[in-house]
């Protein structure tokens, strides 16, 4: 018995139905098994902090030859703890561009107002050297470590970009990296919310803690290599973040330039501090 013109007529039309649904199934899984795999991910970064093995590196009293580097700036100078038992790819690379005058005469080109700044390109607008992410210097992989944290003085490296692929993302297994640009961080405001929010949850944190007593952008946590910490000069890092500013939003600049005249490697001695002075 031959079918129907109607049933004929209707069975293209349900078929491309069928695929429709099944290719929105399909796409709701793909976005259902992303959504897992992210949040896992984020689960996992907190996982690797065992907050009774922290060691708070950046608090911790200087040594005499402790690696260290002292930022010349128009605003004033800063001298910085480097840290290449707990970021040893940052460290190496900052330090080879230092001792190559790769800093001399670059810019502060982003500030948010007493919260951050950012530095160390050779272009008032932040943008990369010459090669940009063809260079080495550009494709350093982020270190994250549970002894390494963006309080105030911190210095970490800025992201340039990450591998693409979707396995990559899917499996969680995606690297991140960094390159010759970095950012200061100076404080967020500690509002009695955000400090409720650091201590809640577990007893003892002293990371927490440090943030409430020290300041900083806990946001950025275990996101940005942090490989360095200001132990001098914080007025200076006020006067940079407090700087008059232009720019639209996400890129403001400070109004007058902010010149990085150099940056000088240095071992750690008291002695650099006096001479600060």
């Amino acid at each position: 018995m031959k079918p129907s013109n109607l049933a004929t007529r209707n069975t293209p039309s349900t078929a491309r139905t069928v695929k429709i649904l099944s290719i929105l199934i399909a796409v709701s899984l793909v976005l259902a098994l992303l959504c897992s795999v992210w949040y896992s991910m984020s689960k996992d970064i907190s996982a690797t902090v065992k907050l009774d093995e922290v060691r708070l590196v950046q608090l911790e009293d200087p040594k005499e030859g402790d690696p260290a580097a002292i930022m010349h700036t128009t605003a004033g100078d800063m001298l910085f703890l480097l840290y290449p038992d707990e970021c040893p790819l940052a460290v190496a690379n900052f330090t080879q561009l230092a001792e190559s005058g790769y800093y001399n005469d670059t810019y502060v080109f982003r500030v948010e107002q007493d919260v951050f700044f950012s530095g160390g390109s050779p272009k008032a607008d932040g943008s990369l050297a010459e090669g940009g992410m063809d260079d080495p210097r550009e494709n350093v992989e982020r270190e994250l470590t549970q002894n390494m944290w963006p309080f105030r003085g911190a210095l970490c490296s800025l992201t340039t970009g990450s591998e693409r692929g979707f396995w990559k993302l899917l499996t969680g297994t995606q690297k991140t990296f960094n390159g010759s640009r970095f950012l200061v961080v100076d404080s967020i405001e500690m509002t009695e919310e955000i400090v409720s929010g650091l201590q809640e949850g577990e007893k003892e944190n002293p990371v927490a803690d440090a943030f409430v007593e020290h300041g900083g952008i806990p946001n950025y946590s275990q996101q940005l290599t942090v490989f360095g910490q200001l132990y001098d000069g914080f007025e200076v890092l006020d006067a940079i973040t407090g700087a008059a500013l232009t720019g639209a939003e996400n890129a403001m600049r400070p109004v007058e330039d902010i010149m990085i005249t150099s940056v000088e490697i240095v071992s750690y001695s008291d002695a650099l501090i006096q001479n600060k002075k």
